[in-house]
């Protein structure tokens, strides 16, 4: 059986392409930080091919920040078509 993100994941890429809006790609991003970070981390939009995620608590964002070359393959190993260039965190 197919992960969400082998199905969905092109598809999402293209629309968050398409719409320049990074909450498109929520589905895959949870699965790609898990469930524990999901909740604390989420896709705000882009900056070019740079995907800025929005972390609700500057610990977030600093626990993060070190993680984003491994997330980062992540991401595009899972969206296929890998339209992300670099994460940014920030904190809202």
């Amino acid at each position: 059986m197919k992960s969400l993100s082998e199905v969905m994941g092109p598809a999402l890429a293209r629309l968050a392409r398409q719409t320049g809006s990074a909450a498109a790609l929520g589905p895959v991003w949870a699965q790609v930080v898990g469930p524990v970070v999901a909740p604390h981390a989420r896709p705000a939009r882009f900056e070019g091919r740079t995907l800025v995620v929005r972390c609700d608590a500057e610990a977030w964002r600093a626990a993060l920040a070190p993680e984003a070359a491994a997330l980062l393959r992540k991401l595009n190993t899972a969206l296929t078509e890998a339209p992300v260039q670099a994460l940014v965190f920030e904190v809202a």
